[in-house]
């Protein structure tokens, strides 16, 4: 009598992968990251087109207005000049940031999960996977899945940048952009990552958004998950390399012979 496979998804299983959030945890990652950059251009555009009205209403409103008139009509549109020029920007950037930031670790900390169910030993405790940092997550994926991330290569250096957005984040939540002056080193790490990106600055101690930052900001990592799902099919091909890969049943009769 033939033993049915056991195929659930944990170590020494035959796995069908294609079933599994491990094998499209990265494609669908990316999916959720090309509608972050949708949603960011559409908020970007709608401030824009709403700061571009205000000053169009200002204008129009002075031309048909005496002089004497200029004052109090530009007065009387303060606040939503200050909104659409000043608050709802920053205020969208700094959201942005934080939210991405919190998916990108939430993903890697899901990715890390499903690989440690493939493991001849649980690792999560080693690791504290259940609350670690990316710096940890990273030395998992290194050193219990093989995953090709060197210093100097292109993975690694995207995981360097998203190092340094986790400071960023952590200043916009806890200091509201403002780095605190005995923070030396994550001042310095700030002010370095600063200078090689476009749309993100440093004011006395102050992190500036600008328009733009956000959507390299996701780019770089949709790069990264896609690095990073070579790697996942890597590890998959290891692993059933040694376990065995998965036969989809036939029905009664057929052959895996092509035609």
């Amino acid at each position: 009598m033939c033993m049915e496979l056991d195929t659930e998804f944990r170590y020494p299983n035959v796995i069908d992968f294609f079933g599994t959030t491990l094998f499209h945890l990265c494609h669908f990652t990316t999916i959720d990251l090309h509608n972050y950059a949708a949603y960011n251009k559409y908020a970007e555009n709608n401030i824009a087109k709403s700061n571009k009205r205000i000053c169009e209403e200002i204008e129009q409103r002075i031309k048909e207005s005496d002089k004497k008139y200029h004052e109090d009509i530009i007065d009387s549109y303060h606040q939503e000049m200050q909104e659409f020029g000043d608050i709802y920007p920053p205020m969208h950037r700094k959201a942005m940031v934080i939210t991405l930031y919190n998916f990108f670790e939430h993903q890697i900390k899901t990715l890390c999960a499903e690989i440690n169910m493939l493991l001849p030993k649980n690792m999560s405790e080693s690791y504290s996977l259940s609350n670690a940092c990316i710096k940890e997550y990273r030395k998992f994926l290194r050193r219990e899945a093989i995953f090709d991330m060197n210093p100097g290569g292109e993975l690694w250096k995207r995981w360097e940048d998203m190092l340094k957005v986790e400071q960023i984040r952590h200043v916009l939540v806890h200091s509201e952009g403002e780095i605190e002056k005995h923070r030396a080193e994550r001042l310095a790490d700030i002010e370095s990552y600063c200078k090689q990106k476009k749309g993100i600055r440093l004011i006395r101690h102050r992190i500036i958004i600008d328009e733009g930052y956000v959507a390299g900001l996701i780019t770089e990592l949709i790069s990264l998950f896609e690095l990073l799902d070579r790697q996942v099919k890597g590890f998959i091909r290891r692993y059933e390399s040694e376990h065995g890969s998965y036969e989809v049943p036939l029905p009664q009769g057929a052959s895996r012979t092509p035609l």
